[in-house]
Formats: C-alpha cells, sequence, structure tokens
C-alpha cells in the first residue's frame, strides 16, 4: 500500500515540520510500502530542505517531494488584508495528480474532516445552513480527483479574493462555504486539537451550541488519537499546557533532526501559566493519569 501526506510550510514553521514528518514516518513507515510526503513549499532554505531529505532518508520507504509554490501563492490575494501567513492558503494548490491521499472512504464526497470548536459561530458568520458541517481545515482527507473535477482550487480562491471581509480563518472558512455539500465528517481522533483538551471537553459539551461528538469520543481521541493539532499554541516556547500532546511532543522533538534547538520562555505570561497549570497537574497526578490511559509508544 502506498500513503500519501501533503503538508505546507515555509521557513518559520519549518521544525514544526520537521517533527510532524518525523513522527509520520515513525508511525506509518513500519505499515506501508510506501510512504510519500509532498510538501508545499512556500519558501523553505536549501538548508531546511536537505535536512528534510537527510531526515527522510533514515526511513528505507520513505520519499519526501517538494512543489515550489512560491509564484503560485502571489495569485491570492484578498482585497482586504489579513494578518494570516500565506503559507495557509498552499493546500489550495494541490490540484495536481497525487494519487489517493488517504485511505479513508470519504462515501462519494471531496473532502473529509473533523468538526471545528467554532463550528456554530462561523456558519452564522458565513451564511452556511447549520444543517452543513463545518471543520477544522488543518487535517484534510481529500478525493484529489473530485477536487480537480469540481475545480475547487479556483472557487476558493476566487470566494477568498472577492469576500474578505467574511473570513475570520481565511482558507478554513472558504472551503466549508464553497464544499458545504461535499464534507463527511470523520471521528476527533484524526484532528485532535490542543485547545479542546481534557480539561475542557465539559465545558464544551455544555455551552458549544454545535460540538458534535459525545464525551467518549473525544476523551478516547484525546489520549489515543491518530493526528494530534497544536493549533493556538507555540510549543516551542513552553506555551502548551496539554499533557497528552506535550508528551507526544517531546517524544518526537528527541527524535527529529531539530532536536538540537531548545525551547524558550518566549512570553512570560505563557510561561507562568504553563508552570502553575503543570504544578497543578503534578499535585492531581494527572501527568502519570494521561500517561497510563494513552499508548506506550507515546510515552517511550
Amino acid at each position: 500500500m502506498i500513503a500519501d501526506f501533503l503538508f505546507v510550510s515555509n521557513d518559520k514553521y519549518v521544525k514544526y515540520l520537521g517533527i510532524c514528518t518525523y513522527s509520520v514516518m515513525h508511525n506509518m513507515c513500519p505499515v506501508v510500502d510506501k510512504l510519500r510526503l509532498f510538501i508545499m513549499d512556500c519558501g523553505i532554505s536549501e538548508e531546511n530542505i536537505s535536512r528534510l531529505k537527510k531526515q527522510a532518508s533514515k526511513f528505507r520507504n520513505a520519499e519526501i517531494i517538494f512543489f515550489n509554490i512560491e509564484k503560485k501563492l502571489s495569485e491570492i490575494v484578498p482585497k482586504v488584508p489579513n494578518n494570516w501567513n500565506r503559507a495557509i492558503y498552499g493546500r489550495l494548490l494541490m490540484d495536481r495528480p497525487i494519487p489517493e491521499l488517504f485511505t479513508l472512504p470519504l462515501d462519494g464526497k471531496c473532502i473529509g474532516g473533523v468538526s471545528d470548536g467554532e463550528s456554530f459561530q462561523r456558519k452564522t458568520a458565513l451564511g452556511i445552513d447549520l444543517a452543513y458541517p463545518y471543520i477544522n481545515s488543518g487535517v484534510l482527507v481529500i478525493d484529489t480527483e473530485r477536487w480537480v473535477s469540481l475545480d475547487a482550487s479556483e472557487k476558493i480562491i476566487d470566494y477568498i479574493n472577492s469576500f474578505p471581509e467574511k473570513l475570520v480563518y481565511p482558507d478554513q472558512d472558504a472551503i466549508n462555504f464553497i464544499l458545504r455539500d461535499e464534507i463527511k465528517l470523520l471521528e476527533p481522533r484524526y484532528n485532535m486539537l490542543l485547545m479542546i483538551c481534557e480539561r475542557d471537553i465539559p465545558k464544551i459539551l455544555k455551552y458549544s451550541k454545535d460540538y458534535i461528538y459525545n464525551e467518549e469520543q473525544t476523551r478516547s481521541a484525546l489520549y489515543h488519537g491518530c493526528i494530534y493539532h497544536y493549533a493556538g499554541h507555540n510549543m516551542w516556547s513552553w506555551s502548551g499546557i496539554t499533557p497528552a500532546h506535550e508528551i507526544i511532543f517531546r517524544k518526537y522533538h528527541r527524535l527529529c533532526d531539530w532536536r538540537g534547538e531548545k525551547r524558550t520562555v518566549g512570553k512570560l505570561r505563557d510561561f507562568i501559566i504553563w508552570s502553575m497549570v503543570l504544578f497543578k497537574r503534578l499535585l492531581i497526578g494527572e501527568l502519570r493519569l494521561t500517561r497510563k490511559k494513552m499508548n506506550e509508544d507515546f510515552t517511550a
């Protein structure tokens, strides 16, 4: 079996890409015949491209392939500027023949994803009927043939350029609006968002108007997730406060070619909050409980 993964990055996020791709190779290479990592390059230096290639060479059946898309990104020019890095649009330019991005059945739909924690607010703001899902675009399973047949890239880019005032998460909002009939919801374990961590689960279930997963599904995803998504937190500055995510980050940070880069204090406020939460969790034994509940492989 061939397993294909698509990533988008520039030099600013390349160390996270290094950890992420290493974790994919570490877990996927033993169970597939061929693993291909397609990197949409939005400005990665030659030095870091070499480091990523060197890292991939440690796995006999892994291949890493780069596509420079800096020029193509210049076509996406929202009429109202925003503070998002241009790299977020990279996934919209994947209308090239990459066979079977993943093996999850999409039941005839174009994309699969996990429901986002802000679904109700974003659907209301965008004018999407509440009967439709609203997914987080950080992890997508894509039927590339259907994507091309629907001319999804051009339609989504045109929407971003035409209605920027509606967009809070530009690529995500546009994907959900244009492909609202083409989305299959996936289990939360395929995109376990750091912000939806154990301490927030009761609050989410009580207050979220459109959080579709129950407590059992969410806790299972937290301890036994397939993909952990670090949205909203800079793990390199010790601001990660979710034990499950912290455990996994530390493991692959130690293993990857960026292990020599030390984590910093970052903002003093973040470090103080992180220290207080860590102390509390040590006090109540939550870190030990998390390690016990998670797969042994993650805590090695």
